[in-house]
């Protein structure tokens, strides 16, 4: 086995490559490695929990969904109801309400429901988050805006919290934040 020069020689390249594997994972890496691992590592861990939490939000209100594709909003709203005694205070639920809200001609109270929802989650009017609603808010926000010019008593006079509301969503919607 060790007669000749080969097999030394072949012996002793196998026994530096099992040090070199074994010396592997002590040896350290430089800092720009390591860091770019990290955020991949943390790219990757949100990009998990954003759609993990699509997929909840899915499950949780897909019966809203399927009555709003149906066109039955006040039964979708009545469900949302029930499923916001179960779940309080879930954002996504004040948003579907302020979607459903606004469909079936409600704008104050729709613009109170987004309002509420992007106080508890500002993502959904956030240009690259995927549960953003910023075009339905923005349509609302433009429709109330465009009725209170054609009126002459304007938002603030009819109905304070409206107005408040309004501003608001406007602030967020134009980039604003808490």
């Amino acid at each position: 086995m060790l007669n000749d020069t080969y097999d030394r020689l072949l012996w002793i390249g196998i026994a530096l490559v099992v040090v070199a594997i074994a010396l592997l994972p002590f040896m350290q890496r430089d800092d720009s490695t390591q860091s770019a691992a990290r955020l991949l590592g943390r790219a990757n861990d949100q990009q998990a929990i954003v759609e993990a939490r699509r997929y909840l939000l899915r499950q949780r209100y897909e019966p809203v969904e399927l009555l709003l594709q149906q066109g039955r909003p006040q039964q979708a709203l009545l469900k949302l109801e029930e499923l916001s005694r179960t779940f309080p205070g879930d954002a996504h639920a004040f948003i579907l309400r302020g979607q459903i809200l606004a469909d079936l001609g409600a704008p104050a109270e729709a613009a109170a429901s987004f309002a509420q929802g992007i106080r508890l989650d500002g993502s959904y009017v956030d240009k690259t988050s995927p549960l953003s609603r910023r075009n339905a808010i923005s349509r609302l926000v433009d429709g109330i805006r465009a009725k209170a010019a054609a009126s002459s008593a304007g938002t603030a006079s009819a109905a304070p919290e409206m107005a408040q509301n309004l501003r608001y969503l406007q602030s967020r919607l134009a980039g604003g934040c808490e």
